[in-house]
């Protein structure tokens, strides 16, 4: 019986040492499971970090650039605008001489000697 109590002790020794190593297994694969986890979250960062850099160091050359080409779509709205104006003038003027004319013209007609 010593050696059965004996050997089932050893067993049990065995599970043990046995349970220890596998926690400690599991122990280190749920740590550098978190570490990668937290890895990737820091990668990330760096990332948007380095493109809000990259941003911040273009976006004031944009600026500029949509500044300017403002001023060119103001300055040809501006010519364009000009002309429409100088063309409708124009015609204001033309139309008011036609006016005229036809105004002449029926005066001439109902009472000849005040045209």
């Amino acid at each position: 019986m010593a050696q059965a109590q004996a050997s089932t002790e050893k067993k049990v020794s065995n599970a043990k040492a046995t349970a220890k190593t596998e926690v400690k297994e599991v122990t280190k694969t749920v740590k550098d499971t978190a570490l990668a986890g937290l890895g990737v979250v820091g990668k990330l960062v760096d990332g948007v970090q380095n493109r809000v850099e990259e941003v911040r160091e273009v976006a004031p050359k944009k600026w500029d650039e949509f500044v300017n080409r403002g001023e060119q779509l103001k300055d040809t709205a501006n010519d364009k605008a000009n002309d429409i104006n100088v063309s409708f003038k124009y015609s204001m003027k033309e139309q008011r001489a036609q006016f005229q004319d036809v105004v002449k013209a029926l005066r001439a007609f109902v009472s000849p000697s005040k045209a």
